[in-house]
């Protein structure tokens, strides 16, 4: 067998292997329940990436709600295939959703409550629920401006926050270590156990669930609240 087809063998049968181990522990670390839902197409697919694999690992799933969203994934999951009972089923079984990227139309009908548009329904219903909801915004949120556009993006933002909706800029390769979370799951302490510094940044006031409570004694993850309190 010529030597350059042989290599060119093997390097498929590695990259199939490293694809079904990395599908393996993706199955492994129950994925189903860390929905990433994909509002629009991904202005910055590699920082995303990184940012969910550093709060995840490999346990979540996308679930795109366009056709063609910029990222390549083999267990990405289209809305429009689905069909509106099985979406809403799998946002009932989710503990973690993650809304990356809205409309910033779709922002101000999340922050009313209003539900008429399906995502913005899965959304109010996630953060009616009380699940962790996240928020991934491709932007820094705005200062509040007076009479421009602006005010009413920050004006959704904010209330957003209010109801316990962690916001996060994910541009930045650093993004999951700017982030001050609002609630902590039992994911983000084992996601945090794999890191060096075995630290979570938190906002004052942060919920922490009763998993991870028993994960963070388990771990030995500290939780480094904003302003320097541990």
């Amino acid at each position: 067998m010529d030597t350059e087809l042989l290599h060119k063998l093997i390097e498929l049968i590695v990259a199939e292997v490293v694809r079904r181990v990395a599908r393996l522990e993706r199955e492994k670390q129950h994925p189903e329940q860390t929905l990433v839902l994909l509002a629009a197409p991904v202005a910055y697919p590699k920082e995303l990436k990184a940012l969910l694999k550093t709060q995840f690992g490999e346990g979540y799933t996308f679930l795109s709600f366009v056709s063609n969203c910029g990222i390549q994934d083999d267990s990405m999951l289209f809305a429009d295939r689905l069909g509106q009972p099985e979406l809403l089923a799998r946002i009932t079984a989710a503990k973690t959703v993650v809304l990356v990227g809205p409309r910033l139309e779709l922002l101000g009908q999340i922050a009313r409550g209003e539900d008429a548009d399906f995502l913005s329904y899965l959304i109010v219903r996630s953060v009616l629920w009380r699940k962790d909801v996240r928020l991934y915004l491709d932007f820094e949120p705005p200062k509040f401006k007076r009479n421009t556009f602006l005010e009413g993006v920050a004006s959704s933002i904010e209330t957003l926050r209010q109801m316990n909706v962690a916001v996060c800029p994910y541009y930045t390769g650093d993004a999951a270590a700017d982030i001050g979370a609002t609630l902590i799951t039992e994911a983000d302490v084992l996601a945090a156990a794999q890191t060096k510094d075995k630290t979570i940044t938190a906002r004052v006031g942060a919920i922490i669930t009763p998993a991870a409570r028993d994960a963070l004694r388990t771990t030995g993850v500290a939780v480094q609240y904003e302003g320097g309190t541990v």
